[in-house]
């Protein structure tokens, strides 16, 4: 019954309380946000959060940070040889978290809704699910980050109808949603994204003006893996000098190296020109998402500004500018994901008939029902040969953007004639795109089917998607009747090398 955001910098977890309102729950340091850092100890429990950060200036090579955008890979964070995987250092996360609720709320959390990036992919989903199964924390609901912030701005707007663009803008990863409020209906109506934009990235331009600086005064500059310690310093100055950069015309930023020291003068001219394609890369997902909706920007009523590197005032001018709106920040836009969740979670009790209580005071559940979009298209593996070479290609089943939940079904011909046997390859990625660019996520083997004298659409493909963004697929062939299903295992996320048989 609480909402957990797990930022890739910061982690918010929230809940609602007896009037309805969604609030956010402080740590144990009091803090209503969590850094997303992890520290191995040698013989104690991990640190998290603060406590990470700071011990890492002691120790920074068993120190991990903004390994939610890793999640799906099975990579060691550290660089001093101990393994910790993305998945570990998540799970690692949440269980503190679900500790400092615990304390908060006096009470055992064993549920909870859950956000990711709207473009995570589903292999990265996988692994977040399963961070949260380590921790004995069942997901009601897996929200996208957008639709969470859509979530919490829909609740005093229930009753009217209402278009609005929500303009998420993390620390590792930039989404947008269209949202409509139609009374108690909420829609997502199409969400793009840039799955490696985000307040991470401005940071980069910084530390690159820095290393170019420090290079030029002493003919040499540091590499992470021969001196963690300097970057773990210059990161925190960085933050702060990008933060103050919102408002101030000049700031400097001064860096110990090599027995000296750097003083670089950072101006706001310069800062905006340099993060200026940043912000016009999630201004053109924004004009993607508005299209594929199906509206024109006027139609749009109002831009909701989530996500802390939203707060820059350059980025939200540039916003306003693009929209001909005015950007609303009237919930805090670090927290408006949490709150989302939080209320979702109230939710999805709800619509299983159970009643959220705190210390014996029911909980209302808002009168909402949300209805979300895939965020990738899903297809399977087949053989274009209408090129002067055959190509594997991505046949898409069912396209981005189609609302969830959904089923839908394709049928495909063998390759060969008489063929036995066919390899279904359960692709993740663009229309048409080469099976190499696209991530396999399951896959089905019929055998021993009946030779045809002339071939026919025989192999029958059926997707289903859950409210969750989960896939499972049957495969029937209706020549002989044989069929398989499989819900995705999509700890086998991996880009695929191998020709198989197409379908």
């Amino acid at each position: 019954m609480i909402g957990m955001d797990i930022g890739t910098t910061h982690c918010k977890i929230a809940y609602v309380d007896p009037t309805g309102k969604p609030n956010i729950i402080p740590n144990s340091r009091g803090e209503h946000t969590t850094p997303s850092v992890i520290y191995l100890q040698d013989s104690a429990d991990p640190l998290v959060g603060t406590d990470a950060v700071e011990q890492g200036f002691l120790d920074p090579v068993n120190c991990a940070r903004n390994f939610k955008l890793k999640l799906g890979s099975t990579e060691s964070l550290l660089n001093s040889g101990r393994s910790l995987t993305p998945t570990e250092a998540t799970a690692i996360l949440i269980r503190r978290l679900k500790k400092d609720a615990e304390a908060a709320l006096n009470m055992e959390i064993a549920e909870a809704v859950a956000t990711c990036p709207a473009n995570f992919r589903d292999d990265a989903k996988q692994a977040l699910l399963e961070a949260f199964e380590q921790n004995g924390i069942k997901v009601l609901k897996l929200v996208p980050e957008p639709t969470g912030a859509g979530i919490a701005y829909a609740l005093d707007k229930q009753g009217s109808t209402t278009t609005f663009l929500v303009y998420d803008f993390g620390g590792g990863t930039f989404d947008v949603s269209i949202v409509r409020v139609d009374g108690a209906q909420v829609s997502v109506l199409a969400t793009e994204g840039v799955p490696q934009l985000g307040g991470n990235d401005i940071n980069k331009c910084i530390e690159k003006r820095l290393l170019d600086e420090i290079e030029s005064k002493f003919g040499k500059k540091p590499l992470p893996q021969d001196d963690p310690l300097f970057f773990h310093d210059i990161s925190t100055r960085i933050e702060a000098a990008k933060i103050s950069l919102g408002s101030r015309k000049e700031v400097p930023i001064v860096a110990a190296y090599n027995g000296g020291q750097v003083v670089v003068r950072l101006t706001q001219d310069w800062f905006h020109k340099t993060i200026d394609p940043l912000v016009k890369q999630s201004l053109e997902a924004v004009n993607r998402a508005v299209a594929a909706a199906g509206l024109a920007m006027s139609q749009i009523n109002s831009l909701v500004m989530v996500g802390g590197t939203s707060r820059l005032p350059y980025i939200q001018n540039a916003a306003a500018d693009a929209t001909s709106l005015y950007p609303k920040t009237d919930i805090d836009p670090s927290k408006a994901i949490a709150y989302g969740a939080a209320l979702a979670s109230i939710a999805e009790m709800a619509k299983d008939g159970r009643t959220a209580t705190i210390g014996g005071q029911v909980i209302p559940a808002p009168e909402m029902f949300v209805r979300d979009v895939t965020a990738h298209a899903v297809g399977c593996c087949v053989v274009d040969d209408s090129g002067p070479q055959k190509r594997m290609v991505n046949s898409v089943i069912i396209p981005k953007n189609t609302p969830i939940p959904c089923q839908k079904t394709d049928r495909f011909y063998l390759e060969h004639d008489h063929q036995t046997e066919a390899k279904i390859e359960i692709l993740q990625g663009e229309p048409n795109a080469n099976r190499d660019d696209c991530l396999l996520i399951g896959e089905l083997l019929l055998e021993n089917l009946p030779p045809e004298q002339k071939r026919s659409a025989r192999i029958q493909i059926e997707y289903i998607i859950d409210a969750n963004g989960m896939v499972t697929a049957t495969a029937t062939d209706k020549v002989g009747g044989k069929s398989k299903s499989v819900s995705v295992d999509y700890k086998k996320g991996v880009k695929p090398k191998d020709k198989p048989q197409a379908a």
